[in-house]
């Protein structure tokens, strides 16, 4: 049996698209086994799939991680052979790394010659509206994170490896050429897109990927929540779930704070008194519990998934798991960014008129109110949600899973 090994960060946004797609390796006769840092594989062992713990020296339990902030460490130890056994032992014949690692997947592949897959699970940010293939941008975004400052160690480790693998170095180009033999896997549909970008033969668009078996709600009372979830549906009210993702008080703690007050205070005026909100407020549960009514639900954290099943319309914070778990709800978004990549996913929402955005710093009740209230019974969201969900279903049965092939799967 072919073996794929999958390297992931910790951040739960990556995880979630790797086990949809190990569900979609397994059914075509693949085996899966994840390897990485003490956190990641804790969370890997509620999964059927097996994992190997490594650099737990370098990142213990519980350690704090900065999205695109390289580990010298790292790169050095896999250079220095750290991981030689363990490769010897698995002998895989492909390897998956998730977005923030595409340093140590160009280290990877220069140290073992393994055929090279890069998931992104999020659309590079800041360039993410021109016309380049998805190669193109990814290799501009590689290049932003050597020249960060914070990554001078790493770069100049692996400038110093190319050059003893016999590559001439010149500027910052030569050392991206390598990426241009890894395939790129972006779990989304290509009409997701806003900008007309070329497909390169290493782009990968395979659809959603959101995992049957969803880790996360292991810790919730699934039929609890079903049946109270049922009660407001009998009630005849409109059901509206939000969330701000589990970042939100990382990203913007006041901005975050500013959104919850503010849709607290909408949903008690009089004219939303036909609806009722569940609210996941993350961090920020100990602040506001004490708001919770009959029509606002106050909860520290919500299994998004099974809620956005029961629900009418969603409020979100516009990053891509979300975005895509509302397309393929067909659930209609307001999207109200914070950081990061929501920004230009938000755009894209309202582009396609799958929901609207709002500027966080111009919400108010009245605004708020009025946007729910027209989104209500929108059939053009409605069908604009139907067609995307149609596209991502296609992605996801796309020629591109038969790079995967155990038939043709081979290293380099």
């Amino acid at each position: 049996m072919k073996k794929i090994l999958i390297y992931t960060d910790a951040f739960r946004g990556n995880i979630i698209p790797t086990l949809g797609i190990s569900e979609k390796l397994h059914q075509m006769g693949v085996h899966v086994h994840y390897m990485g840092i003490p956190d990641v594989t804790e969370i890997i062992s509620d999964t059927s799939f097996p994992s190997t713990t490594i650099f737990g020296d370098y990142y213990p339990k519980g350690s704090q991680y900065i999205a695109g902030k390289i580990n010298a460490n790292i790169i050095r130890s896999i250079i220095n052979g750290g991981l030689d056994e363990l490769i010897y032992e698995l002998n895989p014949t492909a390897i998956i790394f998730t977005a923030y690692n595409p340093i140590e997947a160009a280290t990877f592949y220069l140290k073992y010659k393994l055929k090279t897959f890069l998931l992104y699970c999020h659309f590079p940010i800041d360039n993410d509206f021109s016309k380049i293939s998805f190669t193109e941008k990814i290799k501009e975004w590689s290049i932003n994170m050597l020249m960060d400052d914070a990554n001078l160690e790493s770069t100049n480790i692996l400038i110093n490896f190319l050059i003893d693998q016999g590559y001439a170095i010149n500027s910052l180009n030569d050392i991206m050429a390598i990426f241009e033999n890894f395939n790129n896997i972006i779990p989304a549909s290509k009409d997701f897109l806003t900008e007309n970008a070329i497909i390169s033969e290493n782009d990968m668009y395979v659809g959603s990927c959101i995992p049957e078996y969803n880790i996360f709600h292991l810790h919730y009372d699934m039929d609890k929540l079903d049946s109270e979830l049922s009660e407001q549906k009998k009630s005849g009210k409109m059901i509206i779930y939000c969330s701000l993702g589990s970042w939100a008080d990382q990203i913007d703690k006041e901005k975050a704070q500013q959104i919850t007050q503010t849709l607290i205070n909408s949903f008690r005026q009089e004219s939303m008194k036909d609806y009722i909100l569940n609210i996941s407020v993350g961090n920020l549960f100990e602040d506001y519990q004490s708001h919770a009514s009959d029509t606002i639900r106050i909860h520290q954290w919500l299994p998004q998934m099974a809620m956005l099943k029961h629900s009418d319309m969603a409020i979100i914070h516009g990053g891509m798991g979300g975005v895509k778990e509302c397309i393929m709800n067909e659930i209609p978004m307001i999207v109200i960014p914070l950081g990061l990549d929501q920004f230009e996913n938000a755009d894209r929402i309202a582009a396609h008129q799958l929901g609207v955005k709002i500027d966080a710093y111009a919400l108010n009740d009245i605004e708020i109110t009025s946007i729910i209230n027209r989104l209500q019974n929108n059939t053009e969201i409605k069908n604009n949600l139907f067609k995307m969900k149609s596209s991502f279903e296609k992605a996801s049965e796309s020629d591109a899973w038969t790079k995967f092939n155990p038939q043709t799967l081979t290293t380099k």
